[in-house]
């Protein structure tokens, strides 16, 4: 019987720093929606809707070369993104969303002839394990991705400007994580990540003036290398309105290949060949939170390049989303 005794109290004090834990902390004053770039893998609810449009306003100031080295531009790059994702829970654990993005671009005293429509795309999560934010516990998911060329890309006429899509239909898959972790003072750190791998796409079809620099007359394709991506974003809640985020991004893709012909001035078509470098990109995007009521959210912040880029663009870019829960 001693024993008995003995070894239920061995138990009990083993679990009670793990009780304490979780019943030391609360959610109730506690709400997040997202950071700017870093996707979660919580699943919504069968039958929960999720709307995100955002406004993303870029300005390029430079480049990187093969060397890493910046390179101001004569004229800065400047485009605006009206982008929104939807989200619904097909079922517990699998939520499908829909990406649409229109956008317009100016180069200097250029410009694409107001908003253009943009490349789609289309996802489907599934949630592998349900965390817990009181425990530690990770929540865990797989998304795969297709992309949706729905932007013109070439055949553009007398104005390039106006190609805001790639013509790539591009299928890429993720791991993601979110745990969250409780501070010494009591409030929350929620952190996520994703890893993304993306094989190289079919060759596309380029015809004429496009985004890939080809002129008039070109007829060829463009096979788009295969990419590699990660992201880890970082929330802390500062009460039950407003948290702090943090994104840190890094990608890189191999190098593009584009072949065709063009004809010259006497008619006669003339091979044309671009093998494109391997690129690489590292972002930073710090933003604010400001949760209205567990419906409504709204998030501003902005994203910048970091050094260490090749062959990518040294940019800033502010934006604004609002988060819409139904």
């Amino acid at each position: 019987m001693r024993l008995r005794y003995k070894t239920a109290g061995t138990l009990l004090m083993l679990a009670l720093p793990v009780l304490g834990f979780a019943q030391g902390h609360s959610m109730d004053d506690v709400r997040f929606t997202g950071p700017l770039l870093t996707p979660g893998p919580a699943a919504m609810p069968q039958g929960e809707f999720f709307a995100q449009p955002y406004w993303i306003y870029s300005r390029t100031r430079g480049v990187y070369d093969d060397h890493g080295d910046r390179h101001m531009l004569d004229a800065h790059d400047s485009s605006q993104l009206l982008s929104l994702l939807l989200s619904g829970g097909i079922t517990d654990r699998l939520t499908g969303e829909l990406v649409l993005n229109g956008s317009r671009s100016a180069h200097g005293a250029h410009h694409s002839d107001g908003y253009r429509i943009g490349d789609s795309a289309t996802r489907l999560r599934y949630q592998l394990r349900a965390g817990d934010a009181l425990t530690g516990g990770m929540t865990m998911a797989v998304m795969l991705s297709q992309s949706l060329a729905t932007g013109r890309h070439d055949r553009l006429g007398e104005n390039t400007f106006n190609g805001q899509g790639s013509g790539v239909y591009r299928t890429s898959l993720s791991l993601l994580g979110q745990q969250v972790l409780w501070l010494p003072n009591g409030r929350p750190l929620r952190w996520r990540w994703q890893t993304t791998w993306s094989p190289s796409p079919g060759s596309v079809s380029v015809v004429g003036r496009s985004v890939y620099g080809t002129e008039q007359g070109f007829r060829g394709t463009l096979a788009a290398g295969a990419a590699v991506s990660g992201a880890l974003g970082l929330e802390y809640s500062i009460n039950r309105s407003w948290a702090l985020a943090l994104d840190l991004t890094a990608s890189t893709q191999s190098g593009s290949v584009l072949e065709g012909s063009v004809a010259d001035a006497s008619g006669q078509r003339k091979t044309q060949w671009q093998d494109g470098s391997r690129s690489r990109a590292f972002s930073i995007a710090p933003a604010v939170e400001y949760i209205i009521n567990d419906q409504i959210g709204v998030l501003m912040g902005v994203q910048a390049s970091l050094p260490g880029g090749r062959n990518s663009a040294s940019y800033v870019s502010p934006q604004v989303s609002m988060t819409m829960t139904f």
